[in-house]
């Protein structure tokens, strides 16, 4: 069931807090959101080096999502121009979701939303940035990697037994 924008009540409109707030551990996530948030700071560090790029093409091929990857790269590439600044990455071992990371969440999880016919608005964006955006959020969905944004009224059933994403 999609949560409502909007408040029905006579008294005003209540303004539906953000989906991925910065500074959210990412113990909070899901593994699709881990394992993009993972891949973001991945491919940030790894544009230095091959051995980087070997890490990603192994961990989308691990998730059987091999034609992901060429599309995020494109995505965060385009993104950056939108931005006209370079996306901030920090170290693996950062416990917290920073404000790109929370964009590019956000604008992922509302592709997949548009791609699911579920009725949402994504900001004025460039052409190029909705042609990424669309291919980056079908590929990942085509591998089973569906964002779930997490709101006060419904939290992930994340059980401490199951592996988290570092």
């Amino acid at each position: 069931m999609k949560m409502l924008e909007f408040s029905p009540r006579p008294e005003g409109f209540t303004e539906v807090p953000e989906r991925y707030v910065p500074g959210t551990d990412l113990a909070t996530f899901g593994f699709a959101e881990q394992f993009l948030i993972w891949a973001t700071r991945a491919a940030h560090m790894g544009s230095d080096s091959g051995y980087g790029q070997t890490r990603l093409d192994a961990a989308f091929a691990a998730i059987d999502a091999p034609s992901a990857l060429p599309c995020l790269l494109d995505f965060l590439r385009d993104l950056e121009q939108q931005f006209g600044r370079p996306l901030a990455a920090p170290c693996f071992k950062w416990r917290a979701l920073l404000a790109d990371e929370a964009r590019v969440l956000t604008l992922v999880a509302r592709f997949q939303s548009a791609a699911a016919g579920v009725p949402g608005s994504l900001p004025k964006l460039s052409a190029q940035l909705l042609q990424t955006g669309q291919q980056l959020s079908l590929a990942l969905s085509t591998a089973g990697l569906h964002l779930h944004p997490i709101t006060n009224h419904a939290r992930p059933s994340w059980p401490d037994g199951l592996p988290v994403l570092h």
